[in-house]
């Protein structure tokens, strides 16, 4: 609306000043016109007149839209055609490769709209000739300047002022345009003319024959016949296409569609007024099917009844290969039986025959494949590299890191023609005097070290040990699964199903690990690197410790961080592909290579299972196995190898021990089947250390040797303060603390059982029921410190060695300052820290925390030691504990009445349970805290 407003006053505005400098004058010296098209850009008038349909037009012209997509949805719909139906069937009796059916060719340049609107785009051909109705332009330059439109007249005459009339019918565009210039270079003197075409004149034609819709079609002067047979929608499948006669007065024009379609024709004849275009029906027809680059069923020209077979390949584009091509006619005897007859190429095809071009061999000849960890993978002649080692090249061929003790070499067995595979040891040819030669399409594989640690990931060792693989290709969702590995699959359904010992080492090596795995791992999980123990070392120095927090816990959650580190640098360093390509290009790899390796394992970097060929040098085996740690004893080197027995057929297992400093290991070597087993030097070190932390002289962590007891841990930190308490010591072991998660384990499953066998009584109480589900669901989460009750008073232990406990690996000693708290917790009003005082008993604690509250149990009360020991305390008036003394650092628990819960089973246990939990974190607390 403001931009109207903004036209109007420009409009406003220039007439204003029209007035003002005088319009009148203003006419005679002529304004530049771009002044005038530049208001009418602004007033939104973009042409002088307004082109208005008339609604009845409108509605004709989608009328006759919907009856153009009409007869397209019918083309395009209809089922193959009784032609294409009879060619086919008679092609169902062949093997064929595929499910395509064989089409009339051409038909389908008709599956598509007509050109509707009237808008001529592009140059008028001087050949056109012109004729009554056509619009022209004439463009005088020069001494006369001037644009007129001019239309032939109904004497097919061209009509220009100042020109004598110029009979154009029948005329060419070019012929005019001669005509028009020599008028005007003899009566205009110094002007050029210049004609074009504006409007095409209308013409009718008739279409008749076997088309969709037989009818008059009013089209443009420049149609062809194939616009005007999009019009009536295309020739029917039972029309001919090769002989489509063009009537023209007398005249007859023959119209091949094949020569428009293949291009071979330049062009096509226009229409004329009152032209009938007649389409008969299809003459003889042929079909050419199979390796050829356009199958079809094809016309024969107009006129004949049979082409020559070289013309037949013609119209299909020729056969794909040029060579190896078996061609069968097939063709019809005297009775119409088809016969099959291989094709002579100077014979005749007759009407209604097929030509069938298939491959004689589709097959290769004259390769090698290089593939693998390789730099230059692929394709290569084995005239020019008949050997692997021509095949592979220099060292630098191969990519980083591979593995030069097993290769392998698929080829095809030439009796069965089977794919077979073949080891051979690639070290010995790159480096040494051994080659092999390659025949035609052997394909050479080239492992890489990713690829061999993947034979000892976690994925092969499930596979191996359990013969099962749980991956599946397709997600739930649908989607594909990355982590699925066909090679790992087809690998655990060949275990699976094998009776032999083909897998005996492979399974060996993974059941030894696993055993041992389980073993260490407790000890894996304490070992602290030299980098770790540096830095615990230098935070003991600068005496950091944390305030509020349990010694005993930070030390093991130092420990277990670095367990963490270890673990996750571990994951990154065996960050393996899900599936190497190698096992997936090739088939049956996986398990191929599975039945060449051999073990090596004990103190060597790189444990694990190796592919190798026989005869391996034990010295090569270690290296590629990263070679022997530092505590190796390489003065006892163990061998393992399966020897036959001659007598009676048998594979016999041997042990020896090698000495690498009487024999030289690259003369030792091994086979496929076999281990290597590198042992340790003999050291009176534990793998682990031991936490010393509190009031000790020099607390820190510290390496100990293999059976050092306590005291002489102590005394090598200097012995303990005079502020310590050793009584209240708290040592912790993580083998104790595993235990301890077992037992609440087992605990947690008699109790569901127990509460699934007391549910089934009509007398439990459902909240009760619920409460108790609870507590199993609890028992889960409970933390363990792995606490053992020790003596850790270093003038006792001197008494008393019998007292004096044996290190181990990971344990833990938090020695407390002296407490001057006495601690009750559990069913008591206040429970609280109180201070001790020598001689106090047992019931003045009690009293001065306000005594039991209602769901007290007062028959069950105890006493939790500073040392950890719990002992129950009787507060009847007649022989109890009442007046009790008790230590500083001790517990008071009053544990809660259970008697709502005597419905179920195994209550009382419950409550014991988590009350021993409760009271040994509450005791320590006391300790630590203090």
């Amino acid at each position: 609306m403001i931009e109207r407003k903004n036209s109007v006053l420009k409009i406003l505005s220039f007439f204003l000043v029209m007035q003002l400098v005088g319009i009148s004058s203003l006419s005679a010296q002529g304004i530049d016109q771009n002044f005038f098209d530049q208001i009418k850009k602004e007033t939104g008038s973009a042409s002088d007149a307004t082109n208005i349909r008339s609604p009845l037009d409108k509605a004709r012209e989608e009328d006759y839209m919907n009856k153009l997509n009409e007869q397209l949805e019918r083309r395009k719909n209809a089922g193959p055609s009784i032609i294409e139906y009879d060619y086919n069937q008679r092609l169902n009796s062949l093997e064929k490769t595929d499910n395509k059916k064989l089409e009339q060719f051409g038909y389908n340049i008709f599956d598509r709209f007509p050109l509707t609107d009237q808008i001529m785009t592009g140059t008028v051909p001087d050949s056109y000739k012109l004729g009554v109705g056509d619009d022209l332009i004439v463009n005088f330059k020069g001494s006369r300047e001037e644009v007129i439109s001019v239309k032939v007249d109904r004497e097919g005459r061209l009509i220009i002022p100042s020109l004598n009339p110029i009979n154009v019918s029948g005329m060419t565009l070019g012929e005019v345009k001669d005509a028009l210039e020599a008028q005007v270079s003899e009566s205009m003197i110094g002007t050029e003319a210049y004609i074009s075409v504006a409007t095409l004149r209308q013409i009718s034609v008739l279409v008749a024959g076997e088309v969709e819709n037989p009818s008059i079609v009013n089209t443009t002067s420049l149609s062809t016949p194939i616009e005007v047979l999009l019009h009536v929608g295309g020739v029917k499948k039972t029309g001919s296409l090769r002989n489509i006669i063009l009537q023209r007065g007398e005249q007859k024009i023959s119209v091949d569609l094949y020569d428009v379609i293949e291009g071979s024709s330049g062009e096509l004849t226009n229409l004329q007024d009152g032209d009938r275009l007649i389409v008969p029906t299809i003459g003889a027809t042929m079909a050419i099917y199979g390796n050829v680059i356009r199958p079809g069923i094809y016309e024969v020209p107009a006129g004949q009844s049979k082409i020559s077979a070289r013309e037949a390949l013609s119209l299909a584009g020729g056969t794909i290969r040029t060579r190896g091509n078996a061609i069968t006619h097939m063709r019809f005897d005297n009775d119409g039986r088809s016969n099959f007859e291989k094709l002579d190429l100077e014979a005749d095809i007759a009407s209604g025959e097929i030509i069938v071009v298939n491959l004689l061999e589709n097959s290769e000849i004259g390769k090698v494949t290089l593939t693998g960890h390789v730099m230059t993978p692929g394709v290569r002649s084995v005239s020019s590299y008949s050997t692997v080692r021509d095949l592979i090249g220099s060292v630098k061929n191969l990519a980083d890191n591979p593995y030069l003790l097993f290769g392998v070499i698929e080829r095809t067995d030439e009796l069965t023609r089977t794919r077979t595979l073949i080891p051979f040891n690639p070290q010995r040819v790159l480096f040494g005097n051994e080659n092999i030669n390659l025949i035609d399409e052997d394909k050479v594989v080239i492992y890489g070290s990713d690829d061999i640690e993947f034979l000892k990931s976690e994925t092969i060792r499930n596979a191996v040990f359990t013969s099962e693989y749980l991956e599946v290709e397709l997600l739930p969702n649908g989607e594909i699964n990355k982590n699925y590995c066909e090679p790992v699959k087809n690998l655990a359904s060949i275990i699976a199903d094998t009776q032999s010992d083909r897998f005996a080492t492979a399974i060996r090596a993974v059941f030894v690990r696993r055993e041992s795995s389980q073993e260490q791992n407790k000890d894996k999980e304490l070992i602290l690197d030299q980098k770790e123990l540096a830095s615990i070392e230098e935070q003991r120095r600068q005496s950091i410790l944390a305030v509020n927090a349990s010694p005993t816990e930070q030390a093991i959650k130092q420990m277990n961080n670095g367990m963490d580190t270890g673990s996750k640098n571990e994951r990154n360093m065996n960050n393996y592909s899900n599936c190497p390509r190698i096992y997936q290009d090739v088939d049956n790899l996986l398990s191929f290579t599975l039945e060449h390796v051999i073990s090596v394992d004990g103190a060597v970097r790189l444990p694990g299972v190796f592919p190798i060929t026989t005869d391996t040098s034990v010295d090569l085996l270690l290296s590629v196995a990263g070679g022997t740690s530092n505590d190796a004893n390489m003065n006892r080197i163990e061998i393992t190898s399966y020897k036959n027995q001659a007598k009676d057929g048998n594979l016999v297992m041997n042990w020896e021990y090698i000495d690498s400093s009487v024999s030289n290991l690259n003369n030792v070597t091994v086979n496929p089947g076999g281990g290597v087993r590198v042992s340790s030097v003999y050291t009176n070190f534990e793998s682990g250390a031991v936490l010393l932390s509190g009031e000790f002289v020099e607390p820190g962590v510290y390496t100990i040797r293999k059976g050092e007891k306590l005291s002489s841990l102590i005394a090598r930190a200097g012995g303990i303060t005079d502020q310590a308490y050793p009584y209240g010591a708290i040592f912790t072991r993580d083998r104790v603390k595993t235990m301890q998660r077992q037992q609440m384990q087992q605990t947690a499953q008699r109790l569901q059982s127990a509460m699934v066998s007391a549910s089934v009584k009509k007398n439990v109480d459902p909240n009760g029921a619920i409460a108790l589900q609870r507590m199993i669901n609890g028992m889960a989460d409970q933390q363990f410190l792995g606490r053992v009750v020790i003596e850790a008073d270093p003038v006792v232990l001197g008494l008393d060695p019998g007292k004096d406990i044996v290190l181990e690996a990971g344990d833990s000693l938090f020695m407390p300052k002296r407490p001057n708290f006495i601690v009750t917790v559990g069913d008591v009003l206040n429970p609280s820290a109180l201070q001790f005082v020598p001689g106090k008993g047992v019931s003045s604690y009690l009293e001065e925390v306000g005594g039991f509250t209602r769901a007290a149990d007062e028959d069950r009360v105890f006493v939790v030691y500073p040392n950890g020991v719990a002992k129950p305390i009787s507060l009847a008036s007649w022989g109890g504990d009442r007046n009790l003394s008790i230590p500083p650092g001790s517990a008071i628990v009053v544990p809660t009445d259970l008697s709502p819960y005597d419905t179920l089973t195994l209550v009382r246990e419950i409550g014991d349970i988590f009350r021993n939990l409760a009271v040994s974190a509450a005791s320590i607390a006391v300790l630590v805290r203090n």
